[in-house]
């Protein structure tokens, strides 16, 4: 062992560790390893008498830490490996749009294994009549449950990553064009889908448009007068009126109306079809369309800028920002999950729910449910590692977290808080085995612990008692009056005229002023007696050298000194006298003193500390580490 404080034993690869990280390239005062032991003895006697003290014990010290514990905890429970390659999997994505059409057959929120059987059995008969040569989109005119479906049968147009639920992106980006994929599930339903192009993406785009709008329903006659307006907008702009002007004036979008036509910045799959197809086809800034027809009425479009997709290092932060999102972050967080299950042989007895199955009811909807005796059955209900947990601890979980469920049947409700109940308990396996599996992640934690620690015994044995202890503080400055002396000081008055004023007459009276025989009121009453403020302001001075310009240019002068002109005003020096050097009051250096006090009650306290807990270093192994 290197050292030892008491009882504790330091090895050299902590001290060393320690000594490293706070003795790198970059430190101002870099220390030899012999310099810096002081200070780490110091800190070690500190944290021992801390702990000695019970202070590492209190609920505030426990929440405390238990927060920077929980901070510090949280890049480690992400798998930053899954991490990456999804948002290389979502640039490479975003590369191309896709053109795909699906079928839908929906599922309940929550739906019980019964309606997921149901469902699927469904989109496969689906599928297999699409796989024998029926049209697709009359396949999905018939069959599909996605409210669109009778518009478009099925026809998705365009879209790109990003544009939908992550599983339906997945199996779209993963699918051949002209095939038709296996069924697969959303948190809408299950669904097959056909990729019908695949295109090199459009990038994004900034455009200002005008729109007339021809709500369905719009009569004839209605709908001529669109026509005609945006013809005469479509001339008007042809002949230069400005286009901002126009969309301010005609067009039916206020929102972007008012900001003369202009939207934000949009890819594809984020307009309908007509207008993206539109929007991109212009090529040059300033570029404008020609007036289009969609449902919804009549368009023209102005092209503002274009930008191609950016390289992986340029998007990178929005690709974080939103696979840190959604159904991405759920997928990543399930193969952590997954991971760590088969780390630590993770292994569930599921027959240990058949009592709970049969003891939940619908109360559980109310969330009126209660445990009861369920919360004391021992049945092992799953392991991580060497951890058994009950299945009674997860009826007393049902009962606390009830109120999360939205199943309508009680026993899916029970499978749904399972899955959150054992992702919650292996994440906290892993958590606690932090420290033992990242040694980096312990020694930062120590050091945390250390840290709050020694602030706290620093404040209540030094800072604060410093400042509380007045008496003792007093005694202090009364022991060291010496070392808090005043230099040789100047006695002086300042006097300063107003404009105005006869500077002469006020200065042939500077030994009326010195004596005190005229003060401020005085003088502005025999020089400025109509004047409804000071004309002349009188202030004095004790100063060392070097605190005041003037008293130093004047200093041994026994009249009054040079007139200095300043603003409009004049001023001049009287010197009064000279102050032998005298030691200060304590309100005249309280903040020097109290800090010397400081400096004084942690010495006074590491005597007694090393008194209380001996430290013995081991000096030939301390040369062993190499500044």
């Amino acid at each position: 062992m290197l050292l030892s404080v008491g009882d504790e034993q330091v090895n050299l690869e902590e001290y060393e560790r320690i000594y490293r990280k706070n003795n790198n390239a970059a430190s101002l005062n870099r220390q030899s390893p012999e310099e810096y032991l002081d200070l780490f003895i110091n800190f070690k006697l500190k944290v021992k008498e801390a702990e000695a003290l019970g202070m590492d014990t209190t609920a505030r010290f426990r929440n405390e830490l238990e927060g920077y514990r929980k901070q510090l905890a949280r890049p480690y429970l992400v798998d930053e490996e899954a991490k990456e390659a999804m948002m290389q999997e979502a640039y490479e994505w975003s590369k191309y749009d896709i053109r795909a059409s699906h079928i839908l057959i929906r599922l309940p929120e929550s739906p019980s294994p019964d309606d997921t059987l149901t469902a699927y059995d469904k989109i496969m008969e689906i599928r297999n009549r699409v796989m024998s040569g029926e049209a697709f989109d009359v396949v999905a005119r018939a069959t599909s449950e996605d409210t669109r479906v009778h518009e478009n049968g099925g026809d998705l147009n365009y879209f790109t990553v990003f544009s939908t639920v992550y599983p339906f992106e997945k199996m779209a980006y993963n699918t051949p064009v002209g095939k038709v994929s296996m069924p697969f599930r959303t948190s809408y339903g299950y669904h097959i889908l056909r990729v019908v192009d695949k295109r090199p993406a459009r990038g994004s785009i900034k455009v200002a448009h005008i729109f007339i709008r021809t709500p369905e329903g719009t009569s004839e006659e209605k709908k001529k007068e669109a026509y005609e307006r945006i013809q005469m907008i479509s001339d008007s702009l042809q002949l230069g009126t400005d286009f901002s002007e126009l969309a301010m004036r005609y067009s039916d979008d206020r929102n972007s109306a008012r900001s003369g036509g202009e939207m934000a910045w949009f890819g594809t799959g984020r307009m309908i079809p007509e207008f993206e197809d539109a929007a991109f086809a212009l090529e040059k800034k300033g570029e404008l369309s020609k007036p289009f027809k969609s449902f919804y009425g009549w368009h023209m479009v102005k092209l503002i800028d274009k930008k191609e997709i950016g390289s992986y290092e340029e998007m990178k932060p929005e690709l974080q920002q939103k696979i840190d999102r959604g159904e991405r972050n759920a997928a990543r967080t399930d193969s952590f999950i997954s991971r760590l299950k088969s780390e630590y042989q993770f292994s569930e007895n599921r027959e240990a729910l058949q009592p709970l199955y049969q003891g939940v009811d619908s109360t559980l909807s109310l969330g009126t449910w209660q445990a009861g005796s369920l919360a004391d059955l021992d049945q092992v209900l799953f392991r991580i590692g060497e951890k058994g947990v009950t299945n009674g601890a997860f009826a007393s979980y049902i009962e606390q977290e009830q109120y999360h469920g939205k199943a309508r049947d009680p026993r899916v409700w029970v499978d749904q808080l399972y899955k959150s109940y054992t992702d919650e308990q292996v994440i906290a396996y892993e958590e606690a085995r932090l420290p033992e599996k990242y040694p980096e992640f312990r020694y930062i934690y120590e050091e945390y612990h250390d840290g709050i620690l020694l602030f706290d015994i620093m404040d209540q044995q030094v800072w604060s008692k410093a400042i509380s202890d007045t008496t003792g503080l007093e005694a202090y400055h009364r022991a060291n009056r010496k070392s808090y002396m005043w230099g040789e000081r100047t006695d002086a008055f300042v006097v300063t005229c107003s404009e105005g004023v006869d500077i002469t007459a006020v200065r042939n009276a500077y030994k009326k002023i010195r004596k005190g025989k005229l003060d401020q009121e005085k003088l502005n009453a025999i020089h400025c007696p109509n004047d409804t403020v000071p004309c002349i302001t009188l202030t004095r001075h004790l100063v060392e050298k070097g605190e005041n310009d003037m008293i130093d240019a004047s200093a041994g002068i026994s009249g009054p000194g040079q007139i200095v002109d300043t603003d409009g005003t004049k001023s001049f020096v009287i010197i009064k006298g000279l102050r032998s050097p005298e030691p200060k009051k304590l309100d005249e250096t309280r903040g020097q003193v109290t800090s010397d006090y400081q400096e004084y009650l942690e010495a006074e306290w590491l005597k007694t500390l090393k008194e209380k807990y001996p430290v013995e270093v081991n000096q030939d192994m301390l040369t062993q580490i190499k500044p």
